[in-house]
């Protein structure tokens, strides 16, 4: 392991420190970064916004959600790695958690140093990913997006630096389940753009690799099971659709078009998929929020239409359900009815 001696001298630089706060992240180094670098066009870059979508495989989602359910209560975190595309949209192709030194405070968190050093470093350099991001949590303090400090000392980093680019994500949690929202920034720009998420719905190929060879070192979080809702996703043509049973509607691609159709005439509306594969919508407007899952069933059996009632109740629709065998006029004609609960 002639890659671990290696990584020992290596110089860090320390992006985020302030007010005791110590967070790192690896320079780029090497004559490829030298060719990109005196080949940027500034003029061109500084007129692009960042991207609007972020990928990540579906095994680095899980480990983070452990990771932020294992402290419900207060911050915690860790970092990303993985490569950026030719449009500038980060993959994330691993994530760490927090090292067994790490600061954890109701308000804010501490990596520990010594830990991403020994971490990062060979992931970095013997897996030949890119150290592209960080995520924390902000638990159940009811912020899903970067604090004004973490909005503001990120900006002012990718600046001094000239990293160019790089990916914040902004976990939260109930006692059960997390979330988690990518934030991506670019040295051309002063605004943030919250990304929308492509989930590649496969373990990571370096997820397995790395865990057996940096196992000495690794610390992995105590919650075994990771549980993530509420992700704010790709639409439906943008995203590579994950498996699904044969059986189930969605697995058809005309009904995914049917679906796509649905929520261009609905508007404001979010897909998501719960743990077991079904696809639920999420539509928002002015105060109202309607879940409309669409079960095993369907579209023999009835989508559920459900609304938080002001006592914080659900009320879901108790309209007959009529299949004609045209899904969309059925389920718009159903909805327009379901409406008026």
């Amino acid at each position: 392991m002639n890659w671990r001696k290696k990584i020992r001298n290596k110089r860090l630089w320390n992006p985020f420190q302030k007010n005791g706060e110590h967070r790192i992240t690896f320079e780029k180094e090497g004559f490829v970064s030298h060719l990109l670098n005196d080949n940027k066009n500034e003029n061109q870059n500084s007129q692009l916004l960042p991207a609007s979508i972020a990928i990540i495989y579906k095994s680095e989602l899980d480990y983070i959600s452990r990771c932020i359910l294992d402290y419900t209560n207060i911050e915690t975190g860790g970092q990303l790695f993985g490569y950026w595309t030719a449009e500038d949209v980060p993959v994330v192709l691993y994530a760490i958690g927090p090292g067994p030194r790490a600061n954890h405070q109701v308000a804010f968190f501490n990596q520990d140093i010594d830990y991403l050093i020994h971490v990062g470093r060979p992931i970095v350099e013997h897996f030949g990913l890119q150290h592209i991001g960080e995520w924390h949590s902000h638990h159940q303090l009811g912020l899903a997006q970067p604090s004004s400090h973490d909005a503001n000392t990120m900006m002012s980093t990718i600046q001094e630096k000239h990293l160019g680019k790089f990916l914040l994500c902004i976990g939260n949690c109930t006692n059960t389940s997390s979330t988690l929202n990518a934030f991506n920034f670019s040295e051309f720009n002063q605004n943030y753009v919250k990304a929308k998420w492509c989930i590649k719905d496969i373990n990571s190929p370096f997820r397995e690799k790395i865990d057996n060879e940096l196992a000495p070192f690794l610390l992995h979080p105590k919650t075994k099971v990771g549980n993530m809702d509420n992700l704010y996703l790709v639409n439906i043509q943008q995203n590579l659709p994950p498996e699904y049973k044969d059986s189930y509607w969605f697995s058809i691609k005309e009904n995914r078009q049917i679906l796509k159709q649905i929520m261009d005439t609905l508007g404001q509306c979010t897909i998501q998929q719960d743990k077991d594969g079904f696809i639920y919508l999420i539509r928002e407007y002015g105060d109202v929020v309607d879940t409309i899952f669409f079960p095993d069933g369907f579209p023999q059996q009835a989508p559920r239409v459900m609304r938080p009632h002001t006592d914080n109740s659900i009320i879901e629709s108790s309209v007959s359900w009529n299949y004609t065998g045209d899904i969309y006029n059925d389920f718009i004609n159903y909805y327009n009815q379901t409406i008026g609960l």
